[in-house]
C-alpha cells in the first residue's frame, strides 16, 4: 500500500511539473537586436542574473545526487515485488528536464546580458579609438606649434644678438665723426631687431647731432613708442625740441617748442639725475642751455651746477657757468671759473685729441684769460676737429659764446683780440657751406 502511495505521489509531482517544463523548454523567441545605442549596462542586474543561474545549477546538482542515492536504495526494495528502476529513471529524467528548463531561462538572460556587454565593449573601444586619434592629432598640432615657436624664438634671439653686436661698431663710427657710417650700421641693427628702443635712440641721437632734427624726432619718438619709460630717448627728444626752438623766431611757437623741450628734459632728469649722453656729458647741461636762452639765469646756473656734479672732469658745464656769473656781475667768479675750465679742457684734449667741444672751451678760456698766443694755437685744433656734418651749428655756437665773452669783458675796445678769432670762424663756416653747395650740385 505504501508503495502505491509513493508511486501516486511521484505521478502527481510529475504532472504538476509538466507545465513548468513545457513553459521553460518551449522554443524561445529570437532575442531583440540591441542597437549600438543600447542602454548602459546595470551592474546590479547582471549580478542578480548570475546569482540566479548559479543557484539553479546547485539545485540541479543536489537533485542528481538524490536520484543516485535513490537508485542505490532501489535494490533494497526489490523484495516488495516492484521494479522501481523505470520509475526512478523517469523521475531522474524529469529532474534533468527541470534543470535544463531552468538553465534555458538563465541562458536567455545571460545571452541578453552578453549582447549588452558586447555592445558596450564595442562602443567603448570605438570611443577609445576615436579619442586616441583626436589625442594624437592634437598632440601633433601642439608639437608643431611648439617647434614653430622655438624656431621663431631662436631666430629672434639670433637676430637680436647680432643687432646688439652691431651697436659698438655704430658707436665707434659716431665717435670718429663718421655719422653716415654709424647710421648705416644702426639701420642694419634695426632691421634685425625692430622692437629695440636702444637702436631707435642711437639713430635719433646721430640725426640730432647731424642737424637733421625732423629725422631725430621721428626715431626718438619711435624709441618711446617701444618703451615709454626709456629715459635716454626722453632726454634726447627734449634736446631735439630745444634745437628746433633755437631755429624759430621769437614768439609763441618758439616758446611752445622750448616748453616741450623742458618737459622731456625734466622728466628724464627727475627719473635719472645722473644721466649722461653718448658724448659723456650730463643732460643737465642741455637743460641749462634752454634756461640760458630763455634768460632764466638762476635756473640756468642751477642746471649747469648739477651738470658739474655729475661730470666734474668735464669743462663744458663750468665754461657755461663762467659767463652766467658775469651775467650776475660777478667778474671775479667768472675769471676763477675760466681758470678751472682751462685746466679741465687741457686734460680732455690730451685724453681725446679730436674732442671739438673741449678745444672750443679751451679757446674760450684762454681768450678770457688774455692768453692770445696760446688761444691762436688752439684755434687750429678747433677748426680741424669741428664736425663736418652740421658743422655750422657747432661753429656758430662757439661764435655766440665768444660774442657774449666780448660783452662780458667790456666790449671790443677792451677785448680786441677776440674779434679776429670770430672772423676766422665765420670764414670757415662760409667755406664749408660753399664746398657743401658745390658738392650737392655735382
Amino acid at each position: 500500500m505504501k508503495a502505491w502511495l509513493l508511486i501516486g505521489t511521484l505521478i502527481l509531482f510529475t504532472l504538476s511539473a509538466a507545465p513548468i517544463f513545457a513553459q521553460d523548454t518551449s522554443t524561445p523567441a529570437p532575442p531583440t537586436p540591441v542597437s549600438a545605442a543600447a542602454p548602459a549596462l546595470d551592474v546590479s542586474e547582471a549580478e542578480r542574473i548570475l546569482q540566479h543561474a548559479q543557484q539553479t545549477l546547485e539545485e540541479a546538482q543536489e537533485a542528481q545526487a538524490d536520484a543516485e542515492a535513490a537508485m542505490e536504495r532501489a535494490g533494497e526494495l526489490s523484495d516488495l515485488g516492484f521494479n522501481l528502476l523505470g520509475l526512478f529513471e523517469a523521475f531522474g529524467l524529469i529532474i534533468s528536464l527541470l534543470a535544463v528548463g531552468a538553465g534555458v531561462f538563465g541562458f536567455r538572460q545571460l545571452r541578453t546580458l552578453q549582447t549588452r556587454l558586447d555592445n558596450a565593449i564595442n562602443k567603448f573601444e570605438t570611443d577609445l579609438a576615436d579619442a586616441r586619434i583626436r589625442f594624437a592629432a592634437e598632440l601633433k598640432e601642439g608639437e608643431n606649434e611648439l617647434t614653430s615657436m622655438r624656431d621663431q624664438l631662436m631666430r629672434s634671439a639670433d637676430d637680436a644678438t647680432l643687432a646688439l653686436s652691431l651697436l659698438p661698431l655704430g658707436e665707434r663710427q659716431y665717435k670718429f665723426k663718421d655719422f653716415n657710417g654709424a647710421l648705416d650700421t644702426y639701420r642694419r641693427a634695426l632691421e634685425l631687431d625692430p622692437d629695440n628702443p636702444l637702436i631707435y635712440y642711437r639713430i635719433g641721437y646721430v640725426y640730432v647731432h647731424s642737424g637733421k632734427l625732423d629725422e631725430a624726432e621721428q626715431y626718438l619718438t619711435g624709441a618711446l613708442k617701444q618703451d615709454e619709460a626709456f629715459v635716454p630717448a626722453m632726454a634726447a627728444l627734449g634736446y631735439t625740441y630745444r634745437r628746433k626752438g633755437e631755429k624759430l623766431p621769437v614768439g609763441i611757437e618758439r616758446n611752445e617748442m622750448f616748453n616741450r623741450a623742458e618737459q622731456y628734459l625734466l622728466k628724464a632728469l627727475s627719473t635719472s639725475p645722473k644721466l649722461v649722453d653718448d658724448d659723456d656729458e650730463s643732460w643737465w647741461g642741455s637743460l641749462g642751455g634752454l634756461y640760458k636762452r630763455r634768460g632764466q639765469i638762476d635756473s640756468a646756473i642751477y642746471a649747469y651746477a648739477q651738470a658739474g656734479e655729475v661730470t666734474p672732469h668735464s669743462s663744458y658745464p663750468f665754461s657755461n657757468l663762467a659767463l652766467l656769473y658775469r651775467d650776475r656781475n660777478d667778474l671775479e667768479g667768472m675769471m676763477r671759473m675760466y681758470k678751472r675750465v682751462e685746466r679741465l679742457a687741457i686734460g680732455e684734449t690730451q685724453s681725446k685729441i679730436d674732442n671739438y667741444w673741449a678745444y672750443a672751451d679751451l679757446l674760450t678760456a684762454r681768450l678770457a684769460l688774455g692768453k692770445q698766443k696760446e688761444a691762436e694755437e688752439v684755434l687750429e685744433y678747433v677748426l680741424d676737429t669741428a664736425p663736418t656734418t652740421d658743422s655750422s651749428y657747432a661753429l656758430n655756437m662757439l661764435i655766440d659764446t665768444l660774442t657774449r665773452l666780448t660783452a662780458a669783458l667790456g666790449g671790443e675796445e677792451k677785448a680786441p683780440h677776440i674779434k679776429p678769432v670770430i672772423e676766422k670762424l665765420q670764414a670757415e663756416i662760409a667755406q664749408r657751406e660753399k664746398t657743401s653747395t658745390s658738392q650737392s650740385i655735382i
